[in-house]
């Protein structure tokens, strides 16, 4: 079954895990039909204070490079974006500020693109993270061009060594 892995920033992420977070905002979205899986993998930054913390205040671990949870895309929607207007529920859900969005929907030349919000629910935080070597993608070259396919032959080239750099498609684990 395909999934997603999705790299999100530190400070994202404590608002995902908190809850305040119900939608992520992104340029583009996979073609996979909702619901469908996304890991998330927290990317590596500098935050000031650690991530997770436990009931004690023991720091379970800091931030950064790790896959951390996991939850179910139940619906992508576009961000609705009206020039210098954005709708207030992508506002409050994603927990950007209307400026924010509407600085992130443009492109390199400054005119407007298309944004989505993935809806996030069924959100599960791993007590222990994930590394990102766990996680398999398509190799380039078997039968689907667009999602790959697994084969027993790559034995290790089919898991992932890097982080995507927004998104890519994972094997759901």
């Amino acid at each position: 079954m395909k999934a997603v892995l999705i790299s999100i920033q530190p400070k994202w992420c404590e608002l995902i895990a908190s809850g305040k977070k119900t939608v992520e905002v992104r340029k583009s979205n996979p073609t996979l039909e909702t619901p469908f899986k996304c890991y998330i993998y927290e990317t590596k930054g500098k935050s000031e204070t650690p991530t997770f913390v436990d009931e004690e205040g023991h720091i379970i671990y800091d931030c950064g490079g790790v896959v951390i949870g996991e939850f179910v895309c139940d619906w992508i929607d576009y961000v609705r974006n009206y020039g210098d207007v954005v709708d207030a529920y992508d506002v409050n859900a994603s927990c950007l500020s209307a400026a924010e969005i509407i600085n992130y929907a443009k492109d390199k030349n400054g005119k407007f693109v298309y944004t989505y919000g993935w809806h996030i629910s069924e959100l599960e935080i791993y007590d222990k993270p994930k590394e990102l070597s766990e996680f398999k993608k398509g190799c380039n070259d078997m039968d689907d061009p667009m999602y790959g396919s697994y084969c027993e032959y790559c034995e290790n080239k089919c898991y992932l060594k890097r982080p995507p750099q927004s998104w890519c498609y994972v094997e759901e684990i």
